[in-house]
C-alpha cells in the first residue's frame, strides 16, 4: 500500500514540477563550457534514446532529471529522510526490484517521450507559442543561466543557455497541447461526488505496542478504555470540558478530520453515524470504530471549502484519465516495439544521478576514463 501511495504522489509531484518549471525560473547555468562536454560527462551530445523519429540527447535528459530531482528533494526529504532515493518501490513490469531513484528515472524517460509526441501534435490542436511565451522562455533560461545551482547542472553535462531555452519552449508547448486535450473531456463533478465532511473526534485506542509489536487489547483492557471514553463524553455533554480539551488530555494536537465518502480514518460505520447528525451536533454515544472508541462532533456535513477543493481535484483526475486514454491510443503502435531497457542507452543514463550525494565519484571516474581514452587515441594517431 505504501508503494502505491508513493507512486501516486510521484506522478502528482511530477505534474506539479512540470507546471512550476516555467513559473519559478529555477534554471541557471553557464555557457562557457563546450556544448555537450562537462565536468561529469563528455557524452552530453550523444543520443540517450530515440522515439517517434526524434532524438533525445544525454544533456537533455540530464537537465530534466536534475529539475525533477530538485522538486522531489524539497517534497520528500523532510518526510522520508535524506536516503529516500534508496527506498524500495516494489517491482517493475519485468519483475525487477526498483528503488525510488530507478523508478523515477524510468518515469522521467516516459515524460520526455510524452513531450515529443505532444510537440508533434501542436499544429493539429492549433497550439503555438506566442511572442510573450517565447519571451518568457528566454527570461526563464536567463534566470537559470544566472543561478549557481543551474550553473552547476549546466557545467556537469555541457549545456548551453540556448539548450535550456529550447527545452523550456518544448515544455510550454507540450503543456498547451495537453491542456487543450484535457479541456475536450468536458469533465463534470457533482456535489455528492466532491462532498467532504469535517469532524472533531477523539480516539481512545484499543491497541497497544508491546516489544515493538502492535497488539489488540484483551476484553478487560478494552472495557476499561470504553468506560474512559464514556466518562469523557459525559464531561463534554455536561459542559465541564470541551472536545478539544479531552483531545489534549489524550495527547492529540489536532482533532480535525475532513473526508470524502469512504475515506474517513475511522471507517464506514463512523461515517454513517456522522451522516445522521446536524452541523454542530455532538454524537450522543461513544462509537466503536476501526481505531478504537471514538467521541465525535460533526462540524460540517458539507464543508464548502474542502468540497470545492476536492471538486477541482476530482475534475483534474477525470481530465487526466481522458488525456491518458487519448495519448495511449496515439502511442500504442510506437510502444509495442519500444522498451525502456533496450531503447534507452543505459550506459549513458547511468551517469545521471538523482541523489547529489552519490553523484560525484562514479560519474567523475567515467569522465576521467573518457579523457584518458581520448588522450591515448591521439597519441596513437600522432
Amino acid at each position: 500500500m505504501e508503494v502505491l501511495n508513493m507512486r501516486k504522489k510521484l506522478k502528482k509531484v511530477a505534474a506539479i514540477a512540470l507546471s512550476c518549471l516555467m513559473a519559478a525560473g529555477v534554471m541557471t547555468g553557464c555557457g562557457s563550457s563546450k556544448a555537450g562536454i562537462g565536468t561529469k560527462t563528455n557524452d552530453g551530445n550523444k543520443v540517450l534514446f530515440q522515439y517517434d523519429g526524434e532524438k533525445v540527447t544525454l544533456k537533455e535528459g540530464w537537465l530534466y532529471a536534475k529539475l525533477i530531482a530538485a522538486q522531489y528533494e524539497s517534497t520528500y526529504s523532510s518526510t522520508y529522510g535524506k536516503d529516500f532515493w534508496k527506498m524500495d518501490m516494489g517491482r517493475d513490469n519485468k519483475g525487477k526490484e526498483q528503488t525510488f531513484e530507478s523508478y523515477t528515472k524510468q518515469q522521467i524517460i516516459s515524460q520526455l517521450k510524452q513531450q515529443i509526441v505532444l510537440n508533434k501534435k501542436a499544429d493539429a490542436y492549433g497550439c503555438k507559442l506566442s511572442a510573450a511565451d517565447k519571451k518568457k522562455c528566454t527570461e526563464s533560461a536567463l534566470s537559470y543561466y544566472q543561478s549557481s545551482n543551474g550553473r552547476t547542472v549546466m557545467n556537469e553535462c555541457g549545456l548551453l543557455r540556448e539548450d535550456v531555452e529550447e527545452f523550456y519552449k518544448e515544455i510550454l508547448l507540450a503543456s498547451k497541447v495537453k491542456d487543450k486535450i484535457k479541456s475536450q473531456a468536458n469533465a463534470t463533478v457533482t456535489e455528492d461526488e466532491a462532498r467532504k465532511s469535517t469532524v472533531y473526534r477523539v480516539v481512545f485506542p484499543t491497541t497497544m505496542t508491546k516489544d515493538g509489536m502492535v497488539q489488540l487489547m484483551n476484553k478487560k483492557e478494552e472495557a476499561s478504555v470504553k468506560r474512559k471514553a464514556q466518562k469523557a463524553l459525559k464531561e463534554i455533554q455536561s459542559g465541564k470540558k470541551t472536545i478539544k480539551k479531552i483531545a489534549k488530555e489524550q495527547g492529540y494536537t489536532n482533532t480535525d478530520e475532513s473526508y470524502a465518502a469512504g475515506e474517513s480514518e475511522e471507517g464506514k460505520s463512523f461515517e454513517k453515524e456522522m451522516k445522521k447528525l446536524k452541523d454542530g451536533d455532538l454524537c450522543s454515544k461513544v462509537l466503536k470504530c476501526d481505531n478504537g472508541y471514538v467521541i465525535a462532533k460533526l462540524v460540517a456535513y458539507t464543508d464548502k471549502k474542502e468540497t470545492a477543493s476536492n471538486k477541482k481535484v476530482l475534475k483534474e483526475g477525470k481530465e487526466s484519465k481522458y488525456f491518458q486514454k487519448v495519448y495511449e491510443k496515439w502511442t500504442k503502435k510506437l510502444d509495442k516495439k519500444w522498451s525502456y531497457e533496450k531503447n534507452v542507452d543505459q550506459k549513458l543514463w547511468k551517469q545521471v544521478k538523482l541523489n547529489d550525494a552519490d553523484d560525484s565519484s562514479e560519474a567523475t571516474t567515467e569522465v576521467k576514463k573518457q579523457t584518458k581514452n581520448e588522450t591515448t587515441e591521439k597519441q596513437k594517431t600522432n
